[in-house]
């Protein structure tokens, strides 16, 4: 629910007395169209106002992107998907250039549908994600549950990796409708990836979901310092060009239940370390030229990131645990 000109508009101003061109966009409801119809419009949205940066006088390099609630959980999918094919929605205009978007405030937003109900019982609440009435549900075109891959794609944590715009992610202990955890462990999953000076997290004590707390003078202050430290051209986290790929280990099988192989570059030694979508340190492993067993404990069934350390690069992999 909702649309463009509401909530935004005291930040909006905010930033164009800095010098800031503000855009509001609108995307399709679930009432009209499931997912991914939503992020198709996003990106349709960056990649029109790419195409058209003479007219608008947009430096297509200092793209930020800010959004609450349901907003908030877009714009936490525009940063780590840039250029992911499947989410793109290229029939919708301007193929020639990228979605990529540089630095995101997410503020409140959901980002992992499967596990918001048990984030909600653990702060001591309820929330009814998994019910098929849900907004969330609604969203995916069935119960969440019952759809579990098709949530992981749905999930920005799912897409992490090195060249990801900077996040700045503000939650409330008192959202009874997003647990704050939510935001918190997308933080914690970006951290080991895209370090700690490109994504931080905030905890507000005693704010709800939405209102005026979150654009406040004082909050509005936090977002441009954000946004002016992180929209410094075109090399931010190492991103060289506008056209640059994504760059990720590639690794199979995928989903793997016993060794998994790497396909790392110039048959270089890399040391390996291993996280799970909250972001905690599972194990490292040392001079890795190509597989690893990964059929160990400590390594249960679920989503983990893998880091790949050289002496002059890094790379990052997501993988499923069967």
């Amino acid at each position: 629910m909702g649309s463009k000109g509401s909530s935004e508009q005291p930040s909006f101003q905010t930033f164009y007395n800095n010098g800031y061109i503000c855009v509001d966009i609108n995307y399709r409801y679930s009432s009209d169209s499931i997912w991914p119809a939503q992020i198709y419009d996003c990106k349709a949205a960056i990649r029109f106002l790419k195409a058209n940066a003479d007219l608008y006088h947009i430096d297509k390099c200092k793209i930020g992107v800010i959004g609450e609630s349901a907003g908030g959980y877009l714009v936490s999918m525009l940063g780590t998907t840039a250029q992911v094919a499947q989410l793109e929605g290229l029939h919708l205009g301007n193929a020639n250039v990228t979605s990529r978007v540089h630095a995101v405030v997410d503020l409140f937003g959901p980002i992992n549908f499967l596990t918001m109900d048990a984030e909600a019982a653990a702060l001591g609440f309820t929330i009814n994600t998994n019910s098929s009435t849900s907004p969330e549900s609604k969203l995916m075109g069935a119960a969440v549950q019952t759809i579990p891959e098709l949530v992981e794609q749905a999930n920005p944590t799912t897409y992490i990796s090195t060249d990801d715009a900077a996040f700045f992610i503000s939650a409330s202990s008192l959202d009874h409708n997003i647990p704050y955890t939510q935001g918190q462990n997308f933080c914690n999953a970006l951290i080991p990836v895209i370090g700690s000076t490109n994504a931080c997290f905030e905890l507000i004590d005693g704010a709800g979901h939405g209102g005026s707390t979150w654009h406040s003078t004082t909050q509005d202050a936090k977002y441009l310092a954000f946004f002016n430290s992180t929209l410094t051209g075109c090399n931010i986290n190492g991103i060289k060009s506008e056209n640059l790929k994504k760059s990720k280990i590639n690794v199979y099988p995928n989903p793997v239940k016993e060794t998994i192989s790497l396909a790392l570059p110039d048959n270089k030694i890399f040391d390996i370390e291993i996280f799970n979508y909250l972001g905690q340190f599972i194990l490292s492993i040392n001079n890795v030229s190509n597989s690893i067993n990964i059929s160990c404990e400590s390594i249960p069934v679920g989503l983990y990131i893998i880091k790949a350390k050289s002496s002059d690069e890094i790379l990052t992999a997501n993988f499923v645990k069967q």
